[in-house]
């Protein structure tokens, strides 16, 4: 997944918010109704390799998105690869377990031949124009055109082997993924490949009708909306607005598409001026995909202010306390984007601990709107509730990381935004409980109404 990692709201809310007349559509809130319910109030997403993430722990999150990784193990293994049904699956049992809105994954920049709908097109040659190639002229390539357990399956398209499965091999026994004997990606190898979207209509119309409103997407009741990865990004563009556009500066790893080895430019031969049109033409596909999800009651992570390409990264509460206030100062105020944008917040971990849960749960119920969302705080929002966490990059726990106790409590509903009473102190009344957050001494305390506990911190008289 491509990404960028925002310090503060203000860098995400403005200094991402592109300004160019072609791009993609405004950030806009869920098409759905508005709500203050706390589980429906949490979001994850979910990559779990080993196999299906769990869907009762899945429908206790307003949002749960399977990322492409969910339960590789299956469908690497699988002849030919079945990622899009898997994901499908997945979403399904999600569903039928009582969730709320499910999201799976999609990408528009890579063309990645374990989903059905890609590989279909990408082995018919009526459809060459869709996807882009070698150039010939610039061999040897740095990433091999040819599959690792067979050097006679070859393709003339460009596509590299990063987060690529593949059969074991002696030089690389654990690939990202693995198949047995031979990986199935259909008459090509297995590869991250790439569209043209130079093609223009033709390409753009498929992607809207198939990849994305088909029926293993959002055609489908079983799922709301998706995350779109990755993005093309121009040095041209860059240097015309100064870096003040979204994706700037190109540095994922260089300009073109992102998360792809960083000599795709002369593998393919592409000019500076190439890839200004592909990314011109990524950027008109990119709206009209957005504007069919929306209009088809969908959502995509895409639309969160400060989310957009292919971004998951929460807002995070500092101990700092020139930083709280300014936050919550920023926060509490009526026409501010945090009342009434969708926003995302995260609470503070490290590995499987939560570091200051009564602090950032007190900053959610101070500083949210009505489509506010928060989850596990890191890239991507991952809550470890597997036994594998997603990647890896926690240590495995038998149930996962159960979700705090603190979740089960009705705070009501807002009946004021929050205001600060005294220096760096912020309250804000709930029809159930009272918030507030000392910035000063970094106090919570949350005191619920019907019976005057004091779920933690010190209590206000």
């Amino acid at each position: 997944m491509a990404f960028k990692r925002p310090s503060s709201l203000l860098h995400v809310l403005f200094l991402y918010t592109p300004w160019y007349s072609w791009a993609v559509i405004p950030s806009q809130n869920p098409p759905w109704p508005p709500t203050y319910d706390m589980h429906e109030s949490l979001i994850t997403m979910q990559c779990n390799s080993s196999g299906f993430s769990s869907p009762h722990r899945g429908s206790q999150f307003g949002i749960v998105s399977y990322d492409w990784s969910n339960a590789k193990s299956q469908w690497a293994a699988t002849t030919p690869m079945n990622c899009e049904e898997i994901l499908l699956q997945q979403a399904q049992s999600t569903k039928q377990a009582g969730g709320k809105h499910v999201f799976v994954y999609r990408n528009i920049v890579k063309a990645l031949p374990w989903f059905r709908s890609v590989r279909e097109k990408l082995d018919d040659p009526a459809f060459d124009g869709f996807f882009l190639k070698f150039d010939q002229s610039q061999r040897p390539f740095h990433v091999p055109d040819c599959a690792p357990e067979k050097h006679t399956h070859c393709s003339e398209f460009y596509h590299d082997q990063e987060q690529t499965p593949e059969v074991p091999t002696p030089s690389k026994p654990h690939p990202d993924g693995y198949c047995i004997d031979r990986c199935d990606c259909g008459i090509h190898p297995c590869g991250e490949y790439l569209f043209d979207h130079r093609n223009g209509t033709m390409l753009r119309e498929w992607i809207v009708k198939e990849v994305i409103l088909g029926e293993a997407a959002v055609g489908n009741p079983s799922i709301d909306g998706l995350f779109l990865d990755d993005y093309w990004c121009s040095n041209v563009i860059c240097d015309q607005s100064n870096n003040k556009i979204a994706g700037c500066p190109c540095d994922d790893p260089v300009q073109g598409p992102t998360e792809i080895d960083s000599h795709s430019q002369n593998d393919m031969g592409l000019t500076d001026q190439d890839i200004y049109d592909i990314t011109v033409g990524w950027n008109q596909t990119m709206s009209a995909v957005q504007q069919a999800i929306l209009e088809r009651d969908a959502y995509t992570w895409s639309l969160i202010p400060g989310q957009e390409n292919a971004n998951a990264m929460p807002l995070l509460l500092s101990s700092d306390t020139t930083q709280c206030i300014s936050e919550l100062r920023d926060a509490c105020t009526a026409d501010s984007i945090w009342q009434y944008s969708a926003v995302l917040f995260g609470f503070t971990v490290n590995g499987t601990a939560l570091l200051q849960l009564q602090q950032d749960l007190s900053f959610f119920l101070l500083a949210r709107g009505p489509y506010a969302y928060a989850g596990w705080g890191v890239w991507g929002m991952t809550w470890p509730f597997n036994p594998e966490p997603g990647h890896g990059q926690l240590p495995p726990m038998p149930n996962g990381v159960p979700l705090p106790s603190e979740f089960d409590n009705d705070y009501g509903v807002p009946e004021d935004i929050c205001f600060e009473y005294s220096p760096g102190i912020f309250h804000r009344e709930w029809t159930h409980a009272s918030i507030e957050l000392d910035c000063n001494k970094f106090t919570p305390t949350i005191k619920l109404k019907e019976s005057f506990q004091i779920v933690e911190g010190t209590s206000q008289t």
